[in-house]
């Protein structure tokens, strides 16, 4: 188990670029079974989730090079095995193998879907979208002989449904409609991959519509991690700093400056760089939804920040149960309380502590409470924060953080 030492207190200064969106490059790797082809992909983080989804297509016969953030993958010679669990437990991401297996083997073995466990995250809407484009469900075992295209009507927004329904549509015979799709930033650069490698996607008001080809081939680059921006931001007004981060305007982070900004904090944009300094002057109110909403994965960092300054709710749309990190913060003396909904964070002491980080977004949680807290705080399990922020040790010391 790894463990770091946080000295806090300390106002942090300066900038930050974040590294490839971990939400994008899990799902373009695993997107590159479904094609026959070399694929380049481009700012591919540096983190342990994509190592684990790299190893688990090198199962499959995938070579893969890496040189710095460019990454080569041949699939042409690919085979299907029955994928290990041990790697595929490891991250939530390998429940892309349905798409992925499925278009180009035509069959797939259910194994366990690991990554963050703080709530139930079932796949009922990725087998309701195999099964509408002519999967057969047979306990564990799946199988196709030929995808076809279909019309998939998701009652609720999922990103990992709408990814997978889109691998198999792009090469599932005849015309595949997605309604209820999700929009993510994200799902635009799986679908800037699949339309490289000869998907024909067209993204309309209420549909995404998807014609299937053979596919070859393709080049994309990464997009900046939205989630790394928005935990890096938060930096400035939590430490009486100030910092800035390099992120394109169409990055999804609008809900989320706009959170700020009303509760008073500073947001300045200067082309791609945003800026955040300044105290809110009142509770701040949170309230997550899909895209083009505040992000789920941003909701546990926002938790220091309330609890710093005037408090704040936190209503959760997208996972109900994704609240287990408070357990960790209140080591902090971070204090919080039942709502309908969600959970009221109070205005609290911050002061050193040690703690386990409970999951990814949770342990980053805790990673800003210990860069508060007067004195040395201890935090353990960071392989976890580790699997979605690269180089985060580094670039916090870059900004003037003292980390052992």
């Amino acid at each position: 188990m790894s463990e770091i030492t946080i000295f806090g207190a300390r106002p942090l200064f300066g900038n930050i670029t974040p590294s490839g969106s971990k939400n994008a490059a899990l799902p373009i790797i695993f997107a590159a079974l479904a094609v026959s082809g070399v694929s380049v992909l481009y700012d591919l983080p540096d983190i342990t989730d994509v190592r684990v989804a790299l190893d688990i297509i090198s199962d499959f016969g995938a070579k893969i090079e890496r040189d710095g953030r460019r990454v080569t993958l041949d699939t042409r010679n690919v085979a299907y095995k029955k994928p290990d669990k041990k790697l595929t437990s490891r991250i939530r991401a390998s429940s892309y193998l349905i798409g992925a297996c499925l278009s180009r083997f035509g069959e797939f073995d259910l194994s366990e879907v690991g990554g963050c466990n703080f709530c139930n995250r079932p796949l009922d809407m990725h087998l309701y979208a195999a099964e509408k484009l002519g999967t057969k469900i047979e306990g564990e075992r799946l199988s196709a002989s030929r995808l076809s295209g279909a019309d998939i009507k998701f009652n609720k927004i999922s990103v990992g449904a709408t990814i997978n329904a889109l691998i198999m549509a792009s090469r599932a015979k005849g015309v595949t409609r997605i309604f209820g799709a999700a929009r993510e930033p994200h799902v635009k650069n799986v679908i800037r991959y699949l339309r490289a490698a000869g998907a024909e996607i067209c993204d309309s008001a209420d549909a995404l519509t998807v014609k299937g080809s053979i596919l070859s081939g393709a080049e994309v680059k990464i997009i900046p991690d939205m989630i790394e921006a928005g935990t890096f931001l938060l930096l400035g007004p939590l430490t009486g700093g100030m910092v800035s981060v390099d992120i394109p305007k169409d990055a999804g982070l609008e809900s989320f400056f706009e959170v700020l900004s009303d509760s008073g904090i500073s947001i300045s944009r200067n082309e791609n760089i945003v800026s955040a300094w300044g105290e809110p002057f009142k509770k701040i109110r949170v309230s997550t939804s899909p895209h083009p909403g505040f992000p789920t994965d941003l909701q546990p960092q926002t938790a220091p920040l309330m609890a710093r300054y005037h408090g704040g709710e936190i209503i959760e749309n997208v996972w109900q149960d994704r609240f287990s990190y408070l357990n960790s913060l209140s080591a902090f003396g971070i204090k919080s309380d039942k709502i309908v909904g969600g959970r009221r964070i109070n205005p609290s002491r911050i002061g050193a502590a040690e703690c386990e980080a409970p999951d990814l977004r949770g342990g980053a949680a805790a990673v800003l409470s210990a860069l508060v807290a007067e004195g040395k705080s201890k935090i353990k399990n960071t392989e976890l924060i580790m699997r979605g922020y690269a180089d985060i040790w580094a670039k916090l010391r870059s900004l003037g953080a003292r980390i052992e």
